[in-house]
């Protein structure tokens, strides 16, 4: 006979052993449905004519500078009613010193026909990318729900004129910058394509709200 002290021990192993398969059956599930919404990606992004690229340094800079320092994920250029565009996903790893935890963002990038002053628009709340102040403008309910953060107190002006502020406060859910000859939007987890063409829709408009006159006055070279 099976004493109670070793049939207590073989019921205890036979949980462990029915957790463990549990456990493993799950992983196994997820990791042909991550390969299989890869795969489906993929093929969503063939039929949009996207291409794969290597990550692009000055994207990666911003998302290091919007975030931290990170890893890059997949990365896919194209164009965009006649501009240049690109999409990249993004990860990196915070602590409070006891765990960790893993994160993951999109970033999408319109390309300028100029390079221009950096300004972000991001909501109230949140990391200061600039460290600077807050520009107030006009608007009042605007100034509620963003920041403008620039070096230039004229040139954030100009950028931020009514209807522009007016676009930006339809599209509530969209925080910006522009850097340099790009213009970047970011959003969290891994992209999906229609996510990123309404994300694109709703950047291009304020590409097109963007003045001539500041284009001409505050443009630089366009780079690479």
């Amino acid at each position: 006979m099976i004493s109670p002290l070793a049939a207590l021990v073989l019921l205890f192993l036979l949980v462990v052993l029915v957790l463990l398969g549990a456990l493993i059956a799950l992983v196994v599930v997820h990791a042909r449905r991550r390969r299989e919404a890869l795969r489906q990606r993929a093929a969503h992004i063939a039929s949009v004519g996207w291409y794969p690229v290597p990550p692009n340094p000055w994207l990666l800079e911003i998302a290091a500078s919007r975030f931290q320092r990170g890893e890059p994920g997949e990365s896919y250029a194209g164009e965009y009613r006649g501009r240049g565009m690109c999409v990249l996903d993004y990860t990196y790893v915070t602590s409070n010193g006891k765990t960790t935890q893993t994160h993951t963002v999109h970033l999408v990038a319109l390309t300028l026909p100029v390079a221009l002053p950096p300004l972000t628009v991001r909501h109230e709340s949140g990391v200061r990318l600039f460290h600077g102040r807050d520009l107030e403008l006009e608007n009042q309910q605007f100034n509620e729900q963003f920041r403008v953060e620039c070096y230039d107190d004229r040139y954030g002006s100009a950028v931020m004129h009514p209807r522009m502020m007016e676009c930006v406060l339809f599209n509530p859910g969209l925080e910006w910058q522009i850097a340099g000859n790009a213009f970047v939007s970011w959003g969290w987890g891994e992209f999906a394509v229609p996510d990123v063409f309404a994300r694109l829709d709703a950047m291009a408009r304020l590409v097109d709200l963007i003045p001539p006159f500041v284009l001409r006055d505050y443009g630089g070279p366009a780079f690479s």
